[in-house]
Formats: C-alpha cells, structure tokens, sequence
C-alpha cells in the first residue's frame, strides 16, 4: 500500500514496538489492530507474548510501552495492551495536505502499475431487457473497476453478453409469429416478443421445440439464422448501451457468448487429454472425480449443443491470450458459486498455472422489488421512478428556499440514481438486502443522497468562506471534534485498499458516511458556540478550518466518484 499519513503512522508503530520487543516487523504487523475510539487508534495485544516471555499480558505492556517512541503518537499501557494514540499536531495538518493535494483522486496509487486485472460484470441476456436484478453485478462490477484503476492497474472491463443459446431462438421463431418487421430495431418490441414467445414455449412443446431447432442451426453455421441473430444483437446492444450511458458506464469489450462458437472443439480436445471426458447419458462430461450428489461438469448436451461451462472455459483461456491478466473477476450472484468452483477446478486439473488468479466475486439477492404480473422490473423504470420520486423531494426543498439549483430535472437524476447506488453499495455483497424506496431516498442516515448533501454542504461553505485557502496555519486546527474528522479523512486511502483487497465496495461506501458525519459533527459545533465556527472573523482561524473543510470535499467527491455516484454541488 502506498505511503499515506494513517498508513505512515501505523507503519511507524509497527517498527517501534518491533525494536522495542526484538521481533520483525511482519510478526507484530499481524497483531496491531485498530484501537476502541476511546483507547487510541492503534493496540497491540500482549497475550502472545506471555508463555515466552513467562510474565503477565499487563507486565508486558507496563515494560514495553516507554520504550516506543514515535514522534506523533502517545503510547501507553492499559491493562495487556499497548495503545498508541495520534496526537493533534502535526497529524491533522499532514492530513488535510495529503487530501487536498490528491484532490478528486485522494487516495490513489501506482500501487498496481503494469499489471492487469479482467472484470467479467453485468452480463445481459440480448433480447432481454437490462432487469434490475442486474442491478448488482453491475453496479459492484463498475465500483471494483473503478477502485482498481484508482490504483494504477489497467483494467479490462468484460460485458459477457449471453448471444448465445436456446433463448434466442425463442425471440427467433417468436418474431416470426408476435413481431412486426417494421420494428426489428425496437428493442422494447424485440422484449415483448420475448415475453409472449417464452410464455407459449412453456405451454407449446412444438414452439419450445423450433426454438431448440433454431440455436442448434447457430450452432450449425446456418447463414440465414446468423444474420438474424447479428440483427437482433445489434439493436438489443444499442438498447443496453442506453441505460449504462445513464449509469455513467462504459465496457472496454462487449464480448458475447457467441465469441466462442466455433473454438470449443479445440478446448473440448484440450479437457480430453488432460483430464479426460466421458459419455453420460448421450451428453460429453469432464472425467474427474465428484461429490456426493454433485453435478457433473457437462461439456456437450446430447443433441450436440454447448453449455456455460463449455464457453466459460473456452473464455478464460481466451482472455488470458489477450490480456496476460494478473487478475480476472467474475461478479456473479452466489447462485453460480458451484458452477465457478467447477470451471476453476477443471482449469486446475488440465494444468493452467493461471487459475488461482481466478476469482469469483459472488453477491446475494435484492429483495422488495415487486414484479408486475411475473414480468421482470426493467433496471431503466427504476432508475425513473428514483428520479420521479427525487425530483418531488426536490422541487419542494427548491419551492422553500432550502436548495438552489438551476436545473431541477438533473438534480433529481442524481440524487435519484445515487440512492440507488448507494443503496446497493453500502451492503456487503455477500449479504442479501431488502430494496426500499422511502430508506434509500431520505436525505437522513446511511443513503446517498445523505452523502451527496455533506459534499454540495462544503462545496457551499467553501464559497461562503471565499474559497479554499492557498496556505493556512494547521496549528490552529485543536478542536478534538477536527482531530477526529482529520482521523476519517486519514483512513480514507487504507478504506480503498481493504475494498480492493476483499473486492468490496461496501468499505469505501460506509467509510464515507463516516466522514460525512464527522463533519456534521464539526460542522454544526458552531451552533452551540459562536467559536467554533468554521466562518469565524478571526482569518487565520477561519482558514484553517476552511483548509479542513476542503480535505473533507475533495474526500467526499473521490469516494462518491469510485462508488459511480454524480457529486452535485448544490443541494
């Protein structure tokens, strides 16, 4: 991890107790944690120490502490544990420097230089409309984008379209009897015959039969379905281009299924003189040994057609010709887990020295989202109704004076989508949450538009102040309630490398609802007593404080950036 202040301080711990104990640095760095807010902010326990060293935990710590010296830090002992304390100054000063320098990319690195990380997210079925259960793999997908170019890796983003399967023969044979010619470029008509195709299919064996027939003559190479599929493709992908435009989501490669028609034969041999495959019930297995009541991994169906596992295997070997990746993700909901398991095992088994740098990015579930007469709610209609539902939020608050704006219409757009964003992003993604439209919309507690106003709140105190000051006195910044913001706004950076690290947005999300009230906190001090202020008359003070007020902005605006969030300045 790069070289930043919260960072530098503990490193700086970590080699005082080492010297002052005569151990490595690598076996204390294991033991220091982040300290109770009341005791410090960093703590090293002694219990590991004991049996060597035949003393009590609280002896230990009593002995060991006044040998650890580090300019910035109180160190004592309290019970069994060493506890180091940041002092005020020169902290705070060294802080708010760091973050205003780093600006609007406060807390990135070179950390990841040369090096290439694939993200397999979002992955749209064409024909299909964008539905918000695809809310999740797209929104962690951009956010964990995001972090990793942040910290200097190339990314290769990957739409993994599914173009290819019996499902599009289903919209195939469906348009010749529910499509209108005239509409072939319509992606909503190209949804609705989707919709009334697949409810005959279930109740038609024929139908559902001539769908088969359809993929299988794909499969074939049968040039009149190909340009039909290339058609249909086409404008299902300028559907989807629509709403990640919307999102503020761009894709290095829209690759597709489809990429590996053709080249599974050569994979299919490969898995056959590796591994070794066998016939099971007319369909083509991979030969390796399985759990109880484990599916096998099937490579061919009986009729000839190729599965998932088929292609996702065809596509690792693919993506690693291309792009020599030192990391590929795949963000895909916890159902898949046993599938990825399987694939990742059979790229062990044919020998593939790149395999462990494979990772599945599992998720749970969105509940709470109706569905209207069992169709899918489009990922698009939601984001409307966020909007429709900020934008009365929003032209009250504008009627009464409490925001300004010149445009109320992208305003709503952006609180409306930040709610949704945040909404998701703030849960661990291995967790399962509950979507709710009056808690991810209200301007209080744990959501996105409660961020987006502690952020336009320091842009507009900035502007009261007469901007942010060129050079300032950090001495004068002694108020415990700014030595704790000046804390949130260190550990901001370490925020980002624990999200990279767990491939965890959630992090940075709940570290920044950390720092928005922290500045609450500070911020409305002045309420109480006119001292506190940050616009007080004094102009050394005053600076100062409107120097803080800046590191937090430029905090704020960073991690609302890398969550995929807009920054409005008014609000």
């Amino acid at each position: 991890m790069s070289d930043f202040v919260h960072a530098r301080y503990r490193n700086a711990f970590i080699e005082a107790l080492a010297g002052a104990l005569g151990k490595r640095a690598a076996e204390v760095e294991l033991l220091v944690k982040p300290a109770e807010p009341a005791h410090g902010d960093f703590t090293f326990p002694t219990f590991a120490l004991a049996k060597a060293e035949r003393k009590a935990p609280p002896a230990i710590a009593a002995a060991v502490a006044p040998k650890v010296q580090v300019p910035g830090l109180e160190v004592t002992a309290v019970g069994p544990y060493i506890n180091a304390r940041l002092l005020s100054q020169p902290y705070v000063g060294q802080v708010v420097d760091a973050a205003r320098k780093g600006g609007s990319a406060y807390g990135a690195s070179q950390d990841g230089a040369g090096k290439t990380v694939v993200i397999d997210y979002s992955s749209p079925n064409i024909a299909k409309p964008i539905g918000f259960h695809h809310i999740r793999t797209t929104l962690l997908g951009h956010a964990i984008a995001n972090l990793y170019r942040s910290q200097g890796y190339r990314v290769e983003g990957v739409n993994y379209l599914g173009d290819w399967g019996k499902q599009f023969g289903l919209v195939a044979v469906g348009f010749k009897e529910f499509g209108d010619p005239a509409r072939q470029q319509d992606m909503a008509h190209l949804v609705d015959v989707y919709v009334k195709a697949n409810a005959k299919a279930e109740e038609d064996p024929e139908f559902d039969a001539k769908a088969k027939a359809f993929f299988r003559e794909m499969e074939d190479g049968n040039e009149d379905a190909l340009r039909l599929w290339r058609e249909f493709r086409a404008t299902s992908l300028e559907g989807f281009k629509q709403v990640y435009a919307r999102l503020g989501i761009t894709f290095e490669h829209y690759d597709g299924e489809s990429l590996y028609h053709g080249k599974m034969d050569a994979v299919i041999a490969e898995i056959a003189r590796t591994v070794g495959t066998l016939e099971s019930q007319g369909a083509l297995i991979v030969n390796m040994p399985y759990a109880d009541d484990e599916p096998p991994v099937l490579l061919k169906k009986k009729d000839g057609s190729t599965l998932y596992a088929t292609r996702d295997l065809a596509a690792a070997f693919d993506r690693f010709a291309r792009f020599h990746f030192d990391i590929a993700l795949y963000v895909v909901a916890v159902d898949q887990a046993l599938h990825f398991k399987q694939v990742f095992r059979v790229l062990e088994k044919m020998g593939v020295p790149w395999v462990n740098r494979c990772t599945h990015v599992a998720f749970g579930r969105v509940h709470g989202m109706s569905t209207r007469k069992g169709q899918v709610v489009l990922l698009n209609d939601v984001v409307d109704e966020a909007k429709n539902r900020a934008l009365e939020k929003v032209s009250v608050n504008v009627a009464e004076g409490r925001i300004h704006t010149d445009d109320v219409e992208k305003l709503a757009e952006q609180i409306g989508l930040g709610a949704v964003i945040f909404g998701d992003l703030k849960n661990r993604r291995a967790s399962d949450y509950t979507f709710d439209w009056e808690e991810v919309l209200t301007f209080e507690g744990h959501t996105g538009p409660y961020l987006q106003y502690a952020y336009a709140r320091t842009v507009n105190l900035l502007k009261k102040g007469g901007g942010a000051p060129g050079s300032y006195q950090p001495g004068l910044l002694t108020l415990p309630e700014e030595l704790d913001l000046a804390r949130a706004v260190g550990r901001f950076p370490e925020m980002i490398g624990e999200a990279l690290k767990n491939n965890e947005p959630s992090y940075v999300a709940r570290h920044l609802l950390e720092v928005a009230a922290a500045f609450s906190r500070w911020y409305t001090l002045g309420n109480q007593d006119r001292d506190k202020r940050v616009l007080v008359e004094e102009p050394d003070l005053r600076g100062a404080r409107l120097a803080l007020a800046d590191a937090v902005r430029a905090t704020l605006v960073t991690g609302l950036t890398l969550l995929g969030m807009a920054a409005p300045e008014s609000m």
